[in-house]
């Protein structure tokens, strides 16, 4: 089947798209070198297809991407006879948008004089580029003038560009294609090698898209076959089959599978997961995705935090999880509620990353009306914090997680404890990150997360780019190293301080008496900063002094206590 053949299916709603299938992820670029390939005509590979009469949950192909746009799903209620894609979505979809549609307001153009031999196979020989309309005209406008000047007055290496819509090429007659060609030639005054390339382009373009049929092959499962035969596939063996094409190639992650399954068992997931990562994450910089939404899932549902594929054949934990969604989802929001209100985070960075929100949002999955009990909030503010300074699901979060909710915190939910075990979240920070008390190498592995509770800023998300906070040295790193102070001192914790991006711009390698000579006393105080210790030659003091200032401002925030890391080390 030649690629127009396929793509006016898509055009006509034959061939869609499943619920399984994850996001349109290719950029201009790659869609450009795809057509270089299709025009080269070289095989891009085979699209795997399944004709059913299935009530499946489907979607259309793009013709208009703009990138956060959210996909509307249908439902085959009438069983119509539908082609879905499981394998090759990005290259129809790209094809698709390439002839039919547009990118992000532009649409794909042919240099139509590209084409020049290379010794270098690697690189592009057929140019294709997305762009405005108007730029495209402005351009071409632009390369007649030029090549209407002396050639004394030409730069000898100058490359030919003129572009035309893809769109509007394919679409022409051939009778329009020969007099467009001789219009072309006239406008640029081609010689003749660079009119025989222009008129051999066209041709080929004509060749690859309508004629060939190798370029793209396809592969359809139970074409043809009546729709009440016993011998069509079932869901179950379609996702089977997506499953495991998708692991071969390794081009979905493990929560991609794990969502697909998700849609394909349970509908409404298509749209409600999307829709609930959308509403979780306004105001507020957790920047929690689908992931994170099923990886608590997964831990409420007790079926542990490893995205384990197999866990969803079974029918009973597609129902658990189902039943669990909404109630997961108040947790997380109570979760996010909290630490925005009363650990005055709003940053997943901060926090190391949102894996440490996980053992709470299990936590307020089980108590009473998901809130935090007042006789735990001093429990649950320590525990986050120690999660957040020591990172220790920053790595092997899948495993770390899981053994942390399965060992401590169900055992208490069974008995309808509602205590948040925080010393036995400091018996694990000492096993897994070997750290005993409380004191600056804690702190030194998040330095961020330090300044935010010294400075007072959550890590919310700001309206204006340039008021972005950013955390940078007070003394340069470049001069500390010029005058030999080792890496250990140069990104000392007590070396940081917290400011807007569009003022730490101006900061470079100045002096930190210069730099701050504008910045107000309040700002100072609150930072911690003595300007009398800002001296190269009091450096060392002035991380031992502003140190033991911070370490006291965080504990004493916090709540931490001495006792607290008291432990017995017998794990």
């Amino acid at each position: 089947m030649n690629i127009i053949s396929l793509l006016n299916q898509i055009n006509d709603n034959e061939i869609v798209l499943p619920a399984i299938q994850r996001d349109f992820v290719w950029n201009e670029e790659q869609i450009s070198k795809l057509m270089d390939s299709v025009m080269r005509g070289y095989p891009i590979g085979i699209a795997l297809m399944w004709e059913t009469y299935e009530d499946i949950q489907y979607r259309y192909f793009l013709n208009d991407y703009v990138e956060g746009n959210k996909p509307t799903f249908h439902d085959n209620t009438k069983k119509n006879k539908l082609k879905l894609v499981l394998d090759g979505q990005q290259r129809l979809q790209s094809l698709y948008l390439a002839l039919y549609g547009k990118y992000e307001n532009k649409y794909l153009h042919f240099n139509i004089l590209s084409g020049l031999e290379s010794g270098d196979f690697k690189e592009e020989k057929y140019l294709f580029c997305f762009e405005t309309e108007e730029n495209a005209k402005n351009g071409n406008a632009e390369m007649i003038k030029y090549l209407r000047t002396p050639k004394k007055k030409r730069d000898e290496n100058y490359e030919l560009i003129y572009l035309v819509s893809v769109k509007d090429l394919f679409t022409k007659s051939a009778a329009e294609k020969s007099k467009f060609r001789k219009e072309v030639s006239k406008k640029l005054l081609l010689q003749d090698e660079d009119e025989l390339r222009l008129e051999a382009n066209l041709a080929k373009l004509d060749e690859v898209l309508i004629k060939s049929a190798d370029i793209l092959e396809t592969s359809i499962i139970d074409s043809n076959v009546p729709s009440n035969s016993p011998e069509r596939k079932s869901e179950s063996d379609i996702l089977e089959i997506f499953v495991r094409i998708n692991r071969q190639g390794s081009q979905l992650s493990r929560s991609d599978l794990i969502f697909s399954m998700l849609k394909l068992n349970w509908k409404d997931s298509a749209s409600t997961l999307p829709e609930f990562v959308d509403s979780i994450n306004t105001g507020n910089s957790f920047e929690l995705d689908i992931d994170f939404v099923i990886r608590c899932l997964f831990a409420v549902s007790d079926l542990g935090t490893k995205f384990d594929i197999n866990l969803l054949r079974k029918k009973q934990n597609m129902e658990i999880i189902k039943q669990n969604f909404q109630q997961c989802c108040n947790a997380i929001r109570s979760t996010v509620d909290f630490v925005n209100n009363d650990c005055w985070c709003s940053s997943s960075k901060a926090l190391g990353s949102y894996h440490t929100l996980v053992p709470f949002v299990y936590y307020l999955f089980h108590v009473p009306n998901h809130q935090v009990p007042k006789n735990q909030t001093s429990k649950f503010r320590k525990s986050l914090y120690l999660f957040g300074f020591a990172t220790p699901f920053s790595r092997y979060a899948d495993s770390r997680l899981g053994k942390f909710i399965k060992e401590e915190l169900k055992p208490l939910q069974q008995k309808n404890i509602y205590s948040f075990p925080f010393d036995r979240a400091v018996l694990w920070v000492n096993y897994w990150e070997r750290i005993s008390e409380y004191g600056p190498e804690l702190l030194q592995r998040n330095p961020r997360l330090a300044l935010y509770l010294v400075q007072n800023y959550t890590g919310a998300k700001t309206q204006y780019k340039v008021n972005a906070q950013e955390i940078d040295h007070i003394f340069p790193r470049s001069i500390l190293r010029e005058k030999s102070f080792d890496e250990a001192e140069i990104n000392h914790f007590a070396n940081f301080w917290i400011m807007s991006k569009g003022k730490n711009q101006n900061k470079s390698n100045k002096h930190p008496k210069t730099y701050f000579k504008d910045v107000d006393e309040t700002d100072m105080k609150r930072a911690l900063i003595d300007r009398d210790m800002l001296n190269y030659t009091k450096y060392k003091v002035f991380l031992q002094q502003r140190g033991k200032e911070i370490l006291a401002h965080v504990k004493k925030k916090v709540g931490f206590l001495d006792d607290d890391f008291c432990i017995n080390n017998e794990e």
